[in-house]
């Protein structure tokens, strides 16, 4: 069907109304998939009897109606301003490309000129150019934290997806029609979107965010952190603030700051120690157990102390954990939970490891159902738990706890198809060292039919349709299956902050 764009104003604005309408009686939270935002389209279409060509404008007035205010929250100077070069006339236009875009020289023969210039006067980075290259590259760099784009439906459907999976807000102006040369948009709606006036949160950014636990577990504050009359925390502090991604603190964090109106920072640096203390001694203990020389490019702590030393390393730092659990703070009864959140979360990734152990040791290939069950147990303990300890922290609702496990059971999946496809290229598999390439792939290329309970509710990837026999290939299909299944769970989230930082967070974890 042909995707058309009403071209008499009165009619897009009754078609906004009526999507105004919807959202007012619906409360829909932002991001949502493609799929979701189609279905909404299609409801409003058919409850108001709206041309069924119209649909995908619709579902362009929906998302900019979604993102509205969150788009006030964002800073001018942290926005972009993406137009097209068809809205200039080729034949007299004297502006030059260079790799970026069009170079505007503000001649006034369109436009194009004067919104840029107030654009730029607010604060906006301005982008003339076809595609979405240039906005891509901006987002994978952090520079920027919304986008207003003007295009054809075709383009801002393919950047739409790019937004989607940074979670990040959008507003969308269609042009009337495809085509390459002197196409027309409704102006009003441009000027409108460019001046939606900001207003100042408190609450900080996913950058701002990220680099909390950096600061707080830099390698100056090892001493500090220590008990200066024990050899062993010194030892395990040292330890602590070496170097790694901090995905896991950062989420304590981000949870806490985007369900709590308020804000302790002693309390949330307690337990965002306490889940970095849990992830470095299971690498220690890791690092045991596969007999792995180095992490972080430095030898590892069995090879520099012995194995006996790094193994109390670790378990001092297991210690540690509930330690600063037990001091963050909190109410007693918070803390009750938060405890009981991290005991079974490391009884899980024992029972993980102890099976990846068992498959080893005894040279057995497990199931695809046993292989992603070991995952589960394994990999995604770490990401409920550092979730959970922030929502905790901040009074969040069982429900939402429900939500925050299963979307820590697909996303635990999806980082270990990819830590697996990373290794994979370097190493091949053997017996002693299964991977994706070997078990879980094949045994799915087998449509096994995986009916076995389990108490952890596995979704299980029976349904994905592989375009090729190359495993690599495979395995990365299958990532982005489990990626996507980690964003449709986070649909009924309710805290539009929330659902953001989890959005930005899959993508960037998993990229």
């Amino acid at each position: 069907m042909v995707q058309l764009i009403p071209q008499d104003k009165a009619e897009r604005e009754y078609i906004q109304l009526l999507v105004r309408q919807y959202q007012e009686q619906h409360h829909l939270i932002p991001p949502l998939l493609l799929e979701s935002l189609a279905q909404h389209s299609q409801n409003i279409i058919a409850l108001h009897g709206v041309s069924p060509g119209y649909e995908h404008f619709t579902m362009v007035l929906l998302n900019n109606m979604l993102w509205h205010e969150m788009m006030r929250k964002i800073p001018y100077d942290r926005r972009v301003l993406l137009l097209p070069q068809c809205l200039r006339n080729k034949a007299t236009c004297p502006a030059k490309m260079d790799e970026i875009g069009l170079l505007c020289e503000q001649c006034g023969q369109c436009l194009l000129g004067d919104i840029t210039n107030q654009a730029e006067k607010l604060g906006y980075c301005t982008i003339i150019a076809e595609g979405t290259t240039a906005v891509a590259a901006l987002l994978e760099q952090g520079k920027i934290d919304a986008v207003i784009g003007v295009g054809c439906l075709a383009v801002l459907e393919k950047a739409f997806s790019h937004w989607v999976q940074h979670g990040i807000p959008g507003i969308a102006i269609p042009l009337f029609q495809a085509g390459c040369d002197q196409t027309k948009v409704d102006w009003d709606w441009v000027w409108n979107a460019v001046y939606l006036s900001y207003e100042p949160t408190t609450k900080r950014s996913f950058a701002e965010l990220k680099l909390m636990p950096n600061t707080w577990l830099d390698k100056s504050q090892a001493s500090v952190l220590a008990d200066a009359h024990s050899i062993t925390s010194q030892l395990a502090y040292d330890w602590l603030t070496q170097q790694g991604k901090r995905w896991r603190p950062f989420l304590t964090v981000a949870a806490y700051q985007s369900l709590c109106s308020a804000w302790n920072e002693p309390m949330i640096r307690k337990l965002a120690l306490a889940v970095e203390c849990f992830h470095k001694a299971s690498l220690i203990h890791d690092d045991i157990e596969d007999d792995d020389a180095t992490r972080y490019g430095l030898p590892t702590m069995h090879q520099k102390y012995g194995i006996p030393i790094a193994l109390n390393l670790g378990d001092f730092l297991i210690g540690e954990g509930y330690r600063h659990i037990s001091q963050c703070g909190a109410k007693p009864e918070q803390v009750v939970s938060m405890i009981q959140v991290a005991s079974l979360g490391q009884q899980h990734l024992c029972i993980g490891q102890g099976q990846e152990l068992q498959w080893r040791d005894s040279k057995q290939t497990p199931s695809a159902h046993e292989m992603l069950e070991m995952f589960c147990y394994k990999t995604a303990p770490a990401f409920y738990v550092a979730l959970t300890l922030g929502a905790l922290a901040a009074c969040a609702e069982p429900d939402l706890l429900e939500i925050l496990q299963k979307f820590s059971q697909s996303l635990g999946i999806a980082y270990q198809i990819s830590d697996d496809i990373v290794d994979s290229q370097d190493v091949e598999p053997t017996p002693e060292h299964p991977n994706l390439n070997r078990i879980l792939i094949l045994d799915i290329l087998k449509e096994e039919k995986l009916q076995k309970q389990s108490s952890l509710t596995i979704p299980i990837a029976t349904t994905v349709a592989f375009q090729t026999s190359d495993a690599q290939t495979q395995a990365k299909q299958l990532l982005e299956y489990y990626k996507t299944r980690s964003l449709s769970l986070l649909q009924d989230v309710r805290s539009i902050e929330l659902k953001i930082l989890l959005y930005q967070t899959v993508h960037r974890v998993l990229q």
